[in-house]
């Protein structure tokens, strides 16, 4: 099993799109371009590595699988937590189950409500959790020296966010005029996590959002390569109805499928 970080850079109507969703194989590893540093925070034991972790779940995330897949390999003890409703796939629940890991249901609530209860949960048994979306130094480190090494030169960068950890090293990395940050989330709670970071003082990004819920699966329209229906897809379609925002030679980093 093994990371693809070498993705390419390929251009669709007029975009140089970092194909990130090929990081993964789609069998033994998510699709995601987060692979890379989570794997990173896996490696530096930024967390107890002699206790097990709890990683929480949700729909439409592929953070249970990446850790389910990564972390026994590197001795960590897996425990999966997800909100156990009738909207969550099971196919999602069948592919944790390959993994050596143990699966931790939870009674479906809020996000905040749920994200509590897997709190507790780790709580009460001794587990360690990772660092609320990934958010760590050495986390935006891996990212800040990946979006350095690219090959080219680029004027803006397009990149979708939710926590928006990923999004942290980008900026910090990045070497063009112009940062353009996709919200899943509201645009207030982004900038506020961008801030206390030190990066939305960066004259440079501007954070924007669409009008699409976060399951909408926006099935009427298409884009020109496997993206992630939650995620990314929101951001291509934000390029495509923002031409005037996105200037010179444009990158849109696609994170996943």
């Amino acid at each position: 099993m093994s990371i693809n970080e070498y993705t390419p850079i390929d251009k669709y109507d007029g975009v140089y799109v970092k194909r990130d969703d090929l990081m993964g194989d789609d069998n033994e590893l998510p699709p995601w371009g987060k692979l890379g540093g989570i794997k990173k925070l896996l490696e530096a034991e930024v967390v107890d590595k002699s206790k097990g972790i709890l990683q929480l779940s949700v729909r439409g995330s592929y953070s249970g699988w990446g850790i389910a897949a990564l972390a026994p390999q590197l001795g960590y003890q897996v425990h999966i937590a997800y909100p156990n409703s009738k909207n969550f796939p099971q196919d999602v629940v069948n592919k944790w189950k390959e993994y050596d890991v143990d699966l931790v249901p939870l009674r479906p609530n809020m996000s905040s409500v749920v994200l509590g209860m897997a709190k507790n949960y780790a709580a009460g048994n001794n587990l360690e959790t990772l660092p609320y979306g990934f958010q760590h130094e050495v986390y935006f480190d891996y990212w800040e020296k990946r979006i350095q090494s690219q090959e080219g030169e680029f004027d803006t960068l397009v990149v979708c966010a939710g926590t928006p950890a990923t999004c942290i090293g980008m900026i910090r990395g990045f070497k063009g005029d112009r940062i353009n940050v996709v919200t899943t989330s509201s645009i207030e709670k982004t900038k506020k996590v961008l801030k206390s970071y030190g990066v939305y003082d960066d004259d440079r990004v501007k954070v924007y959002n669409t009008p699409f819920e976060f399951y909408d699966e926006m099935s009427f329209f298409e884009t020109p390569f496997p993206c992630n229906i939650n995620w990314d897809k929101k951001a291509w379609w934000w390029i495509e109805n923002n031409r005037d925002r996105c200037f010179g030679n444009v990158l849109f980093w696609n994170l996943g499928a």
